[in-house]
Parts: structure tokens; sequence; C-alpha cells
């Protein structure tokens, strides 16, 4: 099933964006009252008809809708971005396919890098729900420190310190199967490669974080915050 992707249906958008449009009839030559689906990023589905094919505006009615079927859980990803681009744009577009709500960038003290670009994020987490079925688009928020996210966690997740872990190899770590417990809201920290400093982990775990370990080996950033967002996934099904 091919996806089309509009936001702005609930407001009453019911018209293609020029690229969107462009793929539409241009490239799979969709005609007049062909059937269309489409998503709106926030959690529905939608059947349509093609009332215009026009390639930089195409126009459709909706004949059909449907609500996304999700768990009762959230996840809320909090990753440092990696020096390359390319690993971070990598994440975003697994974890959407995986199934995320948020993904927060925080630079520590050991990051590498303190700017990303939103924009091109975006369309991967686009291309990514469209390619995996799914109808929710998680939230990116540009990056802040961890000071300032440790200070606003209350406000973003509304969640119990339970839920709260960051992710470092340490004696005192406890594995995330053992500490998550079904149905939560989930906010997981993930460290830079050089990791966080002492200094960040004893503030980390004064504001309510708990300490967790994503197996023995010492893992690259993208790939501790993949094995974090699937062992969430694991202990909800």
């Amino acid at each position: 099933m091919q996806l089309f992707f509009q936001p702005g249906i609930p407001e009453g958008i019911h018209y293609l964006d020029p690229e969107e449009s462009r793929h539409c009839i241009k490239v799979l030559r969709r005609k007049l009252n062909d059937t269309i689906d489409l998503v709106d990023g926030k959690g529905t589905f939608y059947q349509a008809i093609i009332s215009e094919t026009n390639p930089r505006k195409t126009a459709f009615t909706i004949v059909d809708q449907q609500t996304e079927k999700t768990g009762d859980y959230r996840i809320h990803l909090a990753v440092a971005p990696t020096k390359r681009l390319e690993r971070i744009e990598w994440l975003v577009e697994k974890t959407t396919e995986l199934g995320v709500d948020c993904i927060s960038f925080i630079e520590c003290q050991n990051s590498e890098r303190n700017r990303i670009r939103l924009d091109r994020l975006y369309r991967k987490a686009i291309s990514a729900m469209k390619q995996s079925h799914k109808a929710t688009l998680p939230v990116i928020q540009d990056v802040i420190t961890l000071n300032e996210f440790i200070e606003d966690t209350s406000g973003l997740l509304n969640d119990t310190d339970s839920n709260k872990f960051l992710a470092h190899l340490s004696k005192d770590s406890r594995p995330l199967t053992k500490l998550a417990a079904p149905a939560g809201s989930y906010c997981v920290l993930i460290g830079p490669e050089g990791d966080f400093s002492n200094e960040e982990i004893r503030e980390a775990q004064e504001a309510g974080f708990q300490l967790i370990s994503l197996g023995n080996s010492r893992l690259r950033t993208e790939t501790a915050a993949m094995t974090a967002v699937a062992g969430l996934h694991f202990i909800n099904e």
C-alpha cells in the first residue's frame, strides 16, 4: 500500500503538497477518481478519491478514515547527536519504523555535535513512517543541554520516576528489562560515545533517573538507542 502524507487533513486541507502531488501523478500515474491512502502523522489513516490531478496540488475527497491502533505506553528517546549526521538520520529512520513518540537531542559535556538538521530529520521520519505503514510521526526536538532537558522532563513527559532511565555501563546499572514495567511512559537518556560525565550521571539520578544496562557490550550511541527502544517494545508485547 502506497501512503501519502498530508498533516493538515484534520484542519480541512484536502490536497497533496507539490512533492507528494508530483509523485502521485507523474511517478505513480494515478488518475482522476483513483483511490489513494493517506496519513496525517497524528494517528489517522485516510482513504480518499482523487478529485483533481494537478501535479503540484492534487486534490482529493475523503471517503473513509481509521484511527491507528497504538499500545498503552509511550517512549521518549533523548540522545546525544553523533559526530556523523548520517548515523543520526539512520537512528531517526529506524526508531520511527519501530515506533517512538518523541526524539529529543541533548548536548552533554562529551558531545561531539551540538547542531542537527531538523528539516532533514523530519523528512527521514516521514519517509520511515510511510514505509512502515504507520500513521503517527514522532515529535523531533532540537538540541538542548542535558541540564535543560532534565529540568524540563516533568513537563515533557509528566511521568513517574520509575520510568526515567539513563543508559550507562557500571556496576550500579540494572538491566532495562528488570526495571521497566509494561504500560509505562518511558524516558531513556543515551549519551555520547564519550559517555555521560560523573557529574551528569549524579544530576540525572538526583532528578529520578535510574541507571540501566543494555547488555554487556559497549554500544555505539545509535546502537544503544535502538536497543533501548526495541527492548521497551519487547517488554510491552
